[in-house]
């Protein structure tokens, strides 16, 4: 953290606090782009929580829960296109093919995998995926949804007397750019707070994104309220529990379904995983 925050504070030319307290917000966004120091390829700065053997002496789901937020309820949620938010924006990955997929996809999964096994593994759960369909699917699960998923195991080998956790799976397929980003990271928050009329919201602002908004937005104000998402406007919601995997996929026909994409999650489950740039 201190690495980043030096990092930054010497792209603005700010020796110390005062002088970042008078810089343009501009300029502070712009020093949040310079070069993360603790990874190995090029990519901006890490903002997120790290062990500082203080306040956070030990990685919070690593090697298990934290007990002391046990008896507090959880909804843990993703979107099945994460990557498409950021690798989406570089036109070369919509147009992979067999030959260039492996290069592209050793480069941005993140994990201890050969992009070999992982293509195999993806043709044979989806022959009809395209390249490029692979490499977002596959990015997605290896270094984006990975995190969830290894917070809703831990949470669900917890002792029986804990809180319950529910997790969710937004499918819904945005139709801004022409769909091409499909259910991409982020497109959930403006359908949780209601805001999915919103420009800025990425939704399109249609009927079917105000309807799912709302369901989405009374499913966390439910919990806000009692603990628990479930509500009169939306199918039963089971808790994540182990084997079963339950889960809400979100969408225009919202449904449960058990361990969906389980052929995803048990092949990146082969390997460690640890969000990186937090210890």
């Amino acid at each position: 953290a201190a690495q980043r925050a030096a990092v930054a504070m010497e792209v603005v030319h700010a020796p110390d606090l005062a002088a970042l307290l008078r810089l343009p917000a501009a300029d502070l966004l712009a020093a949040t782009r310079a070069r993360d120091p603790s990874r190995v390829e090029d990519t901006a700065l890490y903002f997120g929580p790290v062990l500082d053997e203080a306040v956070l002496p030990v990685h919070p789901f690593w090697p298990q829960a934290p007990a002391q937020s046990a008896a507090i309820p959880m909804v843990i949620g993703n979107t099945h296109d994460e990557t498409r938010a950021f690798l989406g924006n570089d036109p070369g990955n919509f147009a992979l093919d067999w030959n260039t997929l492996p290069a592209q996809l050793e480069k941005q999964q993140f994990v201890d995998l050969l992009p070999s096994v992982v293509i195999e593994h993806y043709r044979r759960l989806y022959p009809h995926y395209t390249a490029s369909e692979v490499f977002f699917a596959a990015t997605t699960a290896g270094r984006s949804w990975r995190g969830a998923v290894e917070e809703l195991e831990a949470r669900a080998r917890q002792p029986a007397t804990a809180a319950p956790t529910w997790s969710y799976q937004l499918d819904w397929p945005s139709p801004v750019e022409e769909g091409r980003l499909r259910a991409f990271h982020t497109l959930d928050i403006p359908l949780v707070f209601d805001n999915a009329g919103l420009p800025t919201a990425r939704t399109g602002g249609g009927e079917d994104a105000r309807a799912l908004a709302g369901t989405m937005s009374d499913a966390l104000i439910a919990f806000a309220r009692h603990g628990d998402p479930n509500h009169a406007g939306l199918a039963d919601w089971a808790p994540y529990t182990l084997p079963q995997r339950r889960t809400m996929l979100f969408d225009v026909h919202s449904r449960g379904a058990d361990d969906p994409r389980g052929g995803e999650r048990e092949l990146y489950q082969r390997v460690p995983f640890l969000q990186r740039g937090t210890a």
